[in-house]
């Protein structure tokens, strides 16, 4: 039976004759756009890429342009080993920015901040991990395989912090954790942390443990208030007393100093002066025991000499005179000072 074409065919079959060399050209071209796409491959600067060779690990390519076989044999999987990946735990973040929004706290929020002290007392902690990747391979295989890989490592990283800054701060009391041990907590979380995601060739560095909050239960919270207050004015009032200490010491020694300088500058001026005149003293002693009666009426006269140099208006009256009303010279002119003692007198 012979077999008729439909116009569709004619159809196609002209236009297949027609334009046989560009519907090759153009296969050609298609091929060499799908060969050269496979072929070649960029990273970015912050990441490295990771070839698989049919599903298997082959290599990893540092930043920049490389070749690799097309697909299906060769695949890429670029890793942003330079990216700061950050996950928080007892808080969510809706808009970090200058101003952060941040999400409604929710029961899972809730019991994760919450931990259980050393003192046995509850305290509410919020804190957030920082880490990127450092071996891509390990990332991208030893946990989970390639295709869940973020949410497992994700998850085994949510899993170590959480035991370790449970039992971090299950070792310290209440009053550490909220105020003073914030800092050390955290430095050794970072370390613990680090430590149990290597065991599990996790490929990732840990970067940050911070503390965001550390705050007691609403039950509680106005009572560590007062008792924080209370220390900040202790350490406010020993600051106060040691700036005191510190300013009235140095002058007290200073006046000290002083003191004894004067003291010493006395000692310097009144013993010698003091030796001399026990000398003197003890020298006169010696004439005296040679020569008493001498030596006692010349220190009386000398006395009497040096005493009498002192007096203005000197009257002598003989004791042998009897009835005799001694008389002042009126005619005299004595200063102010003893005219005026002498009328009082």
């Amino acid at each position: 039976m012979e077999h008729t074409s439909s116009p569709i065919e004619v159809v196609i079959r002209h236009y297949a004759k027609r334009y046989r060399g560009w519907i090759f050209f153009g296969l050609i071209f298609f091929l060499a756009v799908w060969v050269g796409g496979s072929v070649f491959y960029s990273v970015e600067a912050d990441s490295e890429g990771v070839v698989l060779r049919f599903g298997k690990y082959s290599k990893t390519t540092l930043p920049g342009l490389h070749t690799k076989w097309p697909w299906p044999i060769d695949a890429v999987m670029v890793v942003p080993v330079q990216q700061i990946q950050t996950l928080e735990f007892g808080f969510g973040t809706i808009d970090p920015g200058q101003v952060t929004r941040y999400a409604p706290q929710t029961p899972e929020h809730e019991t994760i901040a919450r931990m259980l002290t050393g003192d046995l007392n509850l305290a509410h902690v919020e804190w957030i991990v920082q880490y990127r990747i450092k071996d891509a391979q390990h990332y991208l295989f030893r946990i989970g395989g390639h295709r869940s890989n973020k949410v497992a490592v994700e998850n085994t990283i949510r899993n170590a912090a959480e035991a370790v800054l449970r039992k971090l701060v299950g070792d310290r009391s209440v009053d550490e954790v909220i105020t003073r041990g914030r800092e050390e907590i955290a430095s050794e979380a970072k370390r613990e942390i680090q430590e149990m995601i290597d065991n599990f060739e996790a490929g990732v560095e840990v970067v940050t443990v911070k503390l965001q909050s550390a705050t007691p239960p609403e039950a509680v919270k106005d009572a560590f208030d007062a008792v924080n207050r209370a220390r900040q004015n202790k350490e406010r009032v020993v600051n106060e007393a040691r700036g005191e200490r510190n300013r009235v010491i140095p002058a007290a020694r200073g006046q000290r100093d002083r003191v004894i300088s004067e003291a010493e500058g006395y000692r310097e001026r009144v013993v010698p002066e003091m030796t001399g005149r026990a000398n003197a003293f003890l020298a006169q002693l010696a004439e005296y025991h040679k020569a008493p009666e001498v030596t006692r009426t010349r220190l009386y006269l000398e006395a009497m000499e040096e005493t009498l140099a002192q007096v203005d208006g000197i009257t002598v009256i003989d004791e042998s005179v009897r009835g005799l009303l001694p008389m002042l010279n009126l005619g005299s002119v004595d200063p102010p000072a003893k005219s005026q003692e002498g009328g009082g007198r």
